[in-house]
């Protein structure tokens, strides 16, 4: 037998240094490709603009908005505050149909690898620290709050034995206290408390594994903040097509006036466009079903469907006159960023447009939008941010960049790499228009809607008007999950304006404050906010751009 060569003792430091180096590498690039590294999502960061997002959509103003801290349940008050947010979750949850039938198809094998994996990317990213005793207890937590709920129990039928539910319910309690003291410290670890949670299931209710698996999925970050969201992979082909402002309909925005559904923006290349239709047209009827008493979530949805079908309209031009059908093809429209692009009337000088989201393109949008009413003689703007929800935070400082010159916009902070970050103008952007400058703000202003008015307001460039804005300064990486279709936008940083003033929780308060009225006006000379506005352009100097 040939004796194997000893290898000299030089060489084996040698070689460990690059076993080692290799073995760095790699874990390197497992980070990137399993999204564990957060890089800094600054202004020169584009390809990654998608994935850092200050979405508030999906949250309520009567939400815990200021809640971004880590989960207590060693409090009894703070718990219960808990148990209480988790039971209006899951009340507004499982009124989607469509939900419930994904948990009852759902594999429990599939539902553990997505669960172990979002718990991961919780606790490495969260904003604040957070532990996956915490979590797992949510999960807990919110099954319980689940099978008290009538709308859970009707969906499924094995939550309609009381005697069964309640004793499940109970070994549920003694489960959430065992997570507790047991403290998982790994993700596998907070797994094997799902698998404990299935098989007493199974053993006795009898719900589908997937009810049980999405409780645990969407509990745990129900009990982290009001932004922080769990989506399957239907919420997830939602979220996109919401941030890539596209959606399939008729074209055309509806809003509620005088006890009447009015049409509002019609938007470029829609099949509303086609028909002829007009900001103004009232709607009466939808194949003939009359639209009196529905609101306009449900008018909405009636008026979406798959691209090429029709719907047949009953509609009054411009609200008087009389009413006549018209067939609408609905198409897949891309929604533009602004809109109401016009001189005054009421006040020939004075330029006003709307900026109803932040999605690619919309600095783009602004500034063309901004150069076309200079060009037709604006000596003053006015800029509407009512109601815009917020959308991509690169597209807000890019924003800033057609008001402002170079300097800071806003700083991100929190624990991950890349999440403490200063955002300035880009040093290439150059102001579109540096006259005065008036922004319209209310409750419905949000996120990276109140980034710019924050940017514009703080380095006294802007009037803000209006109301108080709803205070979101918290900052999500949205994050797909290896291995499956679903997703997690998860916080990972608060938002800080130049004043280096946290927004969340506070929002920024107006300087000229003026209620809104208590439906949209028709136009903008019968809109108190809009009149406010001019008369504090009026009284306002020209502002230098800083």
């Amino acid at each position: 037998m040939t004796p194997r060569p000893v290898v000299p003792a030089r060489r084996r430091p040698v070689r460990c240094a690059l076993r080692g180096a290799r073995s760095l590498l790699l874990l390197v690039l497992v980070a990137l490709v399993g999204g564990c590294v957060a890089f800094p999502q600054g202004a020169y960061w584009p390809r990654y603009e998608n994935r850092l997002t200050a979405e508030a959509a999906t949250a309520s103003p009567d939400a815990d908005a200021a809640a971004t801290a880590a989960p207590d349940w060693s409090s009894p008050a703070h718990a219960e505050a808990l148990r209480a947010r988790l039971r209006g979750a899951v009340a507004r949850r499982w009124e989607d149909e469509a939900l419930a039938d994904s948990a009852r198809t759902m594999d429990a094998g599939a539902g553990k690898w997505v669960y172990g994996s979002m718990l991961q990317t919780l606790v490495w990213f969260y904003v604040d620290p957070v532990t996956y005793g915490d979590l797992v207890v949510g999960g807990i937590e919110s099954l319980r709050a689940a099978l008290k709920n009538k709308t859970f129990c009707e969906r499924f039928s094995a939550a309609a034995d009381d005697a069964k539910r309640e004793r499940f319910a109970d070994a549920l309690n003694v489960l959430s206290l065992k997570a507790r003291a047991a403290r998982p410290t790994f993700s596998w670890q907070a797994q094997r408390w799902l698998d404990v949670a299935l098989e007493k299931n199974r053993a006795m209710l009898g719900l589908p594994d997937g009810a049980v698996v999405a409780e645990f999925l969407f509990g745990a970050t129900d009990v982290l903040d009001p932004y922080t969201k769990y989506l399957t992979p239907a919420m997830r082909r939602r979220y996109t097509r919401a941030a890539e402002g596209v959606y399939t309909g008729i074209g055309a925005e509806v809003a509620l006036r005088g006890g009447g559904v009015f049409l509002g923006d019609i938007f470029p290349g829609g099949g509303a466009e086609a028909a002829g239709l007009h900001a103004g047209d009232e709607l009466l009827r939808i194949d003939d079903e009359p639209v009196e008493g529905t609101d306009l979530k449900g008018v909405s949805k009636a008026l979406r469907g798959k691209s090429g079908t029709r719907v047949t309209l009953l509609v009054r031009p411009g609200g008087e006159g009389e009413p006549r059908p018209v067939t609408v093809e609905r198409s897949r429209v891309r929604v533009p960023a602004v809109r109401g692009v016009a001189m005054l009337p009421e006040d020939p000088g004075t330029g006003y447009l709307r900026l109803a989201s932040f999605k690619s393109g919309s600095a783009k949008e602004l500034r063309k939008a901004i150069g076309g009413l200079a060009d037709r003689g604006a000596e003053r703007i006015v800029l509407d941010l009512r109601g815009n929800p917020g959308g991509s935070l690169l597209e807000a400082i890019g924003t800033a960049g057609v008001f402002l010159e170079d300097g800071r916009v806003i700083e991100t902070r929190g624990r991950t790499l890349g999440s403490t970050w200063t955002y300035d103008v880009s040093p290439l952007a150059r102001p579109a228009w540096s006259g005065p400058l008036a922004v319209l703000v209310d409750k419905g202003t949000a996120s990276a809607a109140e980034v710019l008015a924050a940017a514009l307001a703080r380095r006294d460039r802007a009037v803000l008007v209006g109301t108080r804005t709803y205070g979101k300064g918290a900052a999500q990486l949205y994050l797909g999950i290896a291995g499956a279709e679903s997703a997690v936008s998860v916080t990972v940083a608060r938002v800080y304006g130049p004043d280096d003033v946290c927004i969340e929780g506070v929002g920024l308060a107006p300087d000229e404050a003026v209620e809104p009225p208590a439906e949209a006006p028709g136009d903008t000379a019968d809109d108190p906010v809009v009149r406010a506005a001019l008369d504090a352009l009026r009284a306002t100097p020209t502002s230098p751009v800083r």
